[in-house]
């Protein structure tokens, strides 16, 4: 199913109107599970009010920020909702055991978000990286993660580890921006892959990404490159390399 919003449909993320952002989607019961679809309609509306609001003034822009990635952000409780037992889910999961992980892109409006089903080898992860966006919300759909957090020791030039967790609740939400720090996520497993589904808001086409923690000012800029999008794996032949 191709899930990305049609050109008539999207709308310029930090020009939104009041209109196509009025409509709250989160005063449904918080037990109820959604699908794909319903998340991938009621997302948008929820990221532009909240663009607009922040707009309003600078002690709005701190209380937003002071909540994302919180129980209380709106964001954060529409991805939890999501049906990750969905079988829709399955014809994303697209995995290639030459690699470390794949980046399976699941929906999009070019606008206000990204959605990735991202396949994890066994014990394989991702180079430590930025986010340039607004924030990554992160679950487990199959196995488990280990997230690492870092933070820049300017006196030493180096990147300290801050906090090590290891995920696998399936409604359990993760979230990470560049206030909160840089992270590297792998599988620990040495047997069982892991599927997890990345939230990105805005979408961003570069990041930075750190090879040697040791040199914290020495970070390389990449592309992003999906393995796969819509389910058609064909998107993996465009690209050379394959970084988070």
């Amino acid at each position: 199913m191709f899930l990305s919003s049609s050109p008539s449909t999207v709308l310029a993320y930090d020009t939104a109107s009041e209109t196509y952002a009025s409509h709250d989607y989160t005063q449904d019961s918080k037990d109820i599970s959604i699908s794909l679809k319903e998340f991938v309609d009621a997302l948008p509306p929820i990221l532009c009010r909240l663009k607009i609001q922040e707009r309003k003034s600078f002690q709005d822009r701190v209380q937003l920020e002071s909540k994302r990635g919180t129980k209380e952000d709106p964001v954060t409780q529409l991805f939890s909702r999501l049906d990750l037992n969905e079988p829709e889910l399955k014809e994303y999961a697209l995995k290639d055991p030459t690699k470390n992980y794949t980046r399976n892109l699941v929906a999009t409006d070019n606008e206000t978000f990204t959605l990735l089903l991202i396949c994890w080898n066994p014990s394989k992860e991702s180079p430590i990286h930025d986010h340039p966006c607004d924030g990554c919300w992160v679950r487990v759909r199959q196995g488990k993660i280990e997230e690492t957090r870092y933070k820049v020791n300017e006196e030493m030039d180096s990147l300290e580890i801050t906090s090590v967790e290891t995920y696998e609740d399936n409604r359990e939400v993760s979230f990470i921006n560049d206030f909160v720090g840089y992270h590297k996520v792998g599988n620990p497993s040495t047997t069982t892959p892991a599927v997890t589904l990345h939230l990105y808001c805005p979408p961003f086409q570069t990041c930075k990404v750190w090879p040697d923690p040791n040199r914290a000012s020495r970070s390389s800029k990449v592309c992003m490159c999906n393995y796969s999008e819509y389910g058609d794996s064909r998107a993996c032949d465009k690209f050379a390399v394959n970084m988070i």
